[in-house]
């Protein structure tokens, strides 16, 4: 049976009235269905009402937060609807045929509300990826964003230090050419301080929190992830090499990053489980090597005190020790800045600085020469367990110290 089509005023009426759980005729059944399935402009338009109708509706019972809209308005919106739908003629009696069409306009209406449901989910879903922070300046970043290191401890309470796995081969982070490395007999693990079961020696100040930094004006290093924890005795060795090829020009030349005339400046967090300088205690990161030359920054072996210390590599020695007075037991945020010169290096570095503003080369901690040298990558070399975490290699102060929002 063809039916004339009813006007759009007339169908939002019924739409209201059938949310509103009153009755419709058989006829005023058969000429909403008809008109919501006429067109797609009238799917859509009764898409939109009942969406308008469920947030009225709830508007008026529950007071939904508001949108700008005068409270007064939206309920007598909500009234008016009601009033005209109440007006409507009562039903006739039920016929099968009545009920029939009945089911037929409510599938109808629960496939629009379903559309709703699925044009959400699917609007969820397609949203592109939040892209990660793009931080001008900065080179390269690892925060240890992995999941903790499965390890075992005995009956005796110590851990059984792994020999494999460990960092080797996470590939995270951002301005690096290829994975970690593991290169000797036992490995760095990912530490997590959710997991509070580890065996912490008596005398660790580790066990007390994991590595943060909030300056003396109460603005705090942005971090993310765990962090790295180099390994008990004999020795860990973890290494990364950069991406420098995708590194600015004006940093790099032919033997590596270090252009003559350039500025690089690098940060980490780091304690280690041990602050004195017995058992030639070392846990440091070195950037170069001591074979030809570089720099090495952390707790070193040679530092009488066991103390945070520098020093420049030249040909297999270690030169211009610098050492500080802040034990090595105590978590620190180290900043260093290199510039780098026709001959030597210059090397500045701050332990602890103000994160408000690049600090002054009169205010560092440790200030040394370094042998010209030039690198690509970094590696962190213990034989004790260190904890590191949070490094960056940048041309800024900035880049090297985020301020945690």
């Amino acid at each position: 049976m063809n039916l004339d089509l009813m006007d759009d005023t007339k169908a939002y009426e019924l739409i209201d009235a059938h949310l509103d759980h009153l009755e419709l005729t058989e006829e005023q059944s058969d000429e909403l269905s008809a008109w919501i399935k006429a067109c797609p402009e009238n799917t859509d338009d009764a898409f939109y009402r009942i969406f308008l109708h469920s947030y009225l509706r709830m508007r008026y019972q529950t007071g939904a937060p508001d949108l700008g809209y005068d409270q007064n308005t939206l309920n007598n919106a909500n009234m008016d609807y009601a009033d005209e739908a109440l007006a409507l003629p009562p039903p006739p009696q039920k016929s099968k045929s009545g009920l029939r069409n009945k089911i037929i306009l409510g599938v109808v209406i629960t496939c629009l509300l379903l559309n709703i449901i699925i044009a959400g989910v699917q609007f969820a879903f397609n949203q592109p990826p939040v892209p990660e922070e793009v931080v001008p300046d900065l080179l390269a970043y690892e925060p240890f964003d992995y999941p903790a290191t499965p390890y075992t401890v005995t009956r005796e309470g110590d851990i059984i230090w792994p020999v494999s796995g460990g960092l080797h081969g996470l590939n995270g982070g951002r301005g690096w050419s290829e994975p970690w490395r593991e290169t000797n007999s036992k490995v760095a693990i990912i530490a997590s301080y959710d997991e509070i079961d580890f065996p912490w020696d008596s005398n660790d100040m580790r066990k007390f929190g994991p590595l943060s930094f909030t300056d003396e004006t109460g603005h705090s290093l942005k971090i993310r992830g765990n962090l790295m924890r180099t390994a008990t005795s004999p020795r860990s060795i973890t290494a990364r090499r950069f991406d420098f090829q995708n590194f600015p020009a004006s940093i790099k030349d032919k033997a590596g990053l270090g252009r003559d005339g350039s500025v690089v400046w690098f940060s980490f967090l780091a304690q280690s489980s041990k602050s004195s300088a017995f058992h030639n205690y070392y846990s440091y990161l070195v950037i170069g090597s001591k074979e030809v030359s570089g720099l090495r920054i952390g707790k070193l072996g040679a530092a009488p005190t066991g103390n945070w210390t520098a020093v420049g590599l030249l040909t297999g020695a270690e030169v211009n020790l610098q050492t500080s007075n802040i034990p090595s037991g105590q978590p620190v945020f180290l900043v260093a800045r290199i510039n780098f010169e026709k001959g030597p290096e210059d090397c500045f570095i701050w332990i602890n600085p103000s994160l408000e503003t690049e600090p002054s080369e009169d205010s560092a901690t440790m200030h040394l020469k370094v042998p010209d040298f030039r690198f690509d990558g970094l590696a962190i070399h213990a034989n004790h367990s260190s904890d590191f975490d949070e490094i960056r290699f940048g041309t800024t102060f900035k880049a090297v110290a985020p301020i945690s929002q």
